[in-house]
């Protein structure tokens, strides 16, 4: 099944919620300036008679019925959910599915999962054998619902929506991608091979397919937008092992060789073939950030020892700061994009920052797993 955004790798959310950084005393209510995203990413008619809600989602009912995004009509009776998203256009994946905070389930480590021979099986129980088996995978499930939750605040609190073409892309792939594992599987029809595999209703599963969709397209934009509203440098690295490399690097340097022609001939860092070119470096206590923010624009300093080789760092520019709700900073954000993808530094730098930002508080799944 497709994961729930492909931004957040397993590599990139690893160790994310470390105990110490991620606990805090308590459960806070979502902040009042951080409403949950207002839109429903897929794109549906809506009859004239249509009317949204203060939070901008549309009124309950007012969806016409058997309309879809791509224009098609009404889908035919018994046809399957799956197959009408991912050809017709996503009837089933329509109006009130928004990327907003779920409503709350009362689930605590008592309550009764399933039962053998009239012994329970309870929640405890199951995350404490989850947790044992497979705790990579428990920990990354974890880490991605966090991630989540912290996406909807940030496009709350600029005023972003999710681009309904977009999500729909999206959502059409992952529909795309069910449809050829059900054929895989030997199922005629996606809806049984959802049933099966899953255990939902496959309008339940779109509604979450789409919802997913929308939260990987906010993620970029919320990362961006962080990035371009924080004090940081441009820089570029050249990171090298031994003291025979160190001192060839020194020496080219001192000779007035470019930065970006030593850092493609000896560099062993992957942004070699980008002549060092690095993520930006935000403020922060870290190494790396720590040397940028100690050298002039226009110089280079080191090297200082980091992950286990030793790196050199050059400054190249100062960028101005931006901030503002996405009315006002939307376009460079995309235009930046455009420009330059997310990198798995900058989402590093980004995480960092959110835990800092929103309160995350970790406690109840340990006391589950215990």
């Amino acid at each position: 099944m497709r994961p729930a955004h492909g931004l957040w790798s397993t590599a990139a959310l690893a160790g994310l919620l470390a105990v110490a950084g991620c606990q805090s005393t308590k459960n806070r209510e979502v902040r009042p300036d951080s409403r949950p995203v207002p839109a429903a990413p897929a794109e549906v008619a809506v009859s004239p008679a249509a009317e949204r809600g203060a939070d901008g989602t549309v009124a309950s009912g007012t969806v016409a019925p058997g309309t879809v995004a791509s224009g098609a009509g009404a889908s035919g009776a018994g046809a399957s959910a799956a197959s009408e998203a991912g050809g017709a256009g996503a009837s089933s994946v329509s109006a009130g599915v928004r990327a907003g905070w779920p409503d709350d389930v009362d689930l605590e480590a008592g309550a009764v999962l399933a039962s053998v021979g009239g012994r329970a099986i309870r929640v405890g129980d199951f995350f404490s054998n989850l947790a044992v088996r497979e705790p990579a995978l428990l920990r990354v499930l974890l880490d991605d619902l966090v991630i989540s939750r912290i996406l909807v605040l940030e496009a709350g609190r600029l005023g972003l929506e999710p681009p309904g073409e977009e999500v729909q892309a999206l959502a059409k792939q992952g529909v795309s991608e069910v449809g050829q594992q059900a054929s895989k599987a030997g199922y005629t029809n996606p809806d049984d091979f959802i049933r099966a595999t899953v255990g939902i209703e496959p309008e339940v599963y779109l509604r979450r397919l789409t919802e997913n969709a929308a939260i990987e397209s906010l993620a970029p934009r919320c990362v961006r937008a962080w990035l371009l509203a924080s004090d940081r440098r441009d820089v570029r690295v050249i990171a090298v092992e031994g003291q025979s490399a160190r001192d060839e690097v020194m020496a080219r340097l001192a000779r007035g060789e470019a930065f970006e022609s030593v850092a493609r001939d000896l560099s062993l860092d992957a942004s070699r073939e980008d002549g060092g070119r690095f993520s930006p470096l935000v403020r922060s206590e870290s190494v790396m950030a720590r040397m940028a923010f100690a050298t002039e624009v226009g110089s280079w300093t080191g090297p200082v020892r980091s992950g286990g080789g030793l790196v050199f760092l050059k400054v190249e520019a100062k960028p101005a700061v931006l901030q503002g709700a996405w009315t006002a900073v939307g376009s460079a954000v995309e235009a930046s994009l455009s420009t330059r993808p997310v990198d798995p530094m900058e989402i590093s730098q980004w995480k960092e920052a959110m835990l800092r930002r929103h309160d995350v508080d970790t406690q109840p799944f340990l006391d589950l797993i215990r």
